[in-house]
């Protein structure tokens, strides 16, 4: 039986990562250090080759895409898009610190939606069917290599959802332009939606946080 092999990456860095807030919905481009680390991965590393990519539609996402593979289609998906963090967007968690609203976002685990944001289980629902969406579109049209850059609440969710060996989202950590190689069988997807880990991205580079749920051989 024919395998699939799906490579999840994670978006370069944006001037949000390094000032420490909360990035979700807004549109924000990588920045000059996060392109020139995504160039230096490509170059230093390998990344698979792929039939196809997806990407989220943002642009930190799509920049990454375009930098990894310059002569792929890229198809966005609009649901695979980051966690909205609604009036939270762009803020620290210090400055949050002192805010009624963000404590009681906190203390209720997410359940409730940041205004203007989703909740959890509304952000789940949404990256499940975007996600459905890509998998069916890979088995019917015969794409048996493809990779999906994205977020790291997104992909995370994935792999919690549908990854063996199981982890909770939080373990499935990722360093920007990092990411696992993924794969299932028709039958593995169809009947148990199950997709096994088996790899760290790109290849040649082990992650600390990663590793440590994995004896791959790979250099740090």
């Amino acid at each position: 039986m024919r395998s699939y092999k799906l490579y999840l990456i994670r978006h370069g860095l944006t001037s949000a990562n390094k000032k420490g807030v909360y990035l979700g919905a807004t549109d924000i481009s990588l920045s000059e250090d996060g392109k020139q680390s995504i160039l230096s991965l490509t170059q230093q590393y390998e990344y698979p080759k792929v039939q196809k990519v997806y990407s989220s539609p943002l642009k930190r996402a799509v920049e990454t895409a375009e930098l990894i593979y310059p002569n792929n289609f890229i198809e966005k998906i609009d649901s695979l898009r980051e966690y909205s963090f609604g009036i939270f967007e762009n803020r620290s968690i210090d400055e949050l610190s002192a805010d009624s609203e963000y404590k009681s976002w906190m203390d209720g685990n997410m359940k409730q939606p940041p205004k203007g944001g989703e909740t959890k289980e509304q952000f789940a629902k949404r990256v499940l069917n975007g996600f459905n969406y890509l998998m069916n579109d890979m088995m019917k049209n015969g794409i048996f290599e493809a990779a999906l850059v994205g977020h790291a609440g997104v992909l995370s969710m994935i792999l919690y959802m549908f990854g063996m060996p199981r982890r909770t989202p939080l373990e499935w950590n990722m360093e920007p332009g990092g990411g696992y190689s993924l794969l299932t069988t028709a039958q593995m997807w169809t009947r148990d939606n199950i997709l096994e880990v088996c790899d760290i991205l790109p290849y040649g580079k082990c992650s600390n946080e990663s590793s440590g749920f994995f004896n791959f051989d790979c250099e740090d």
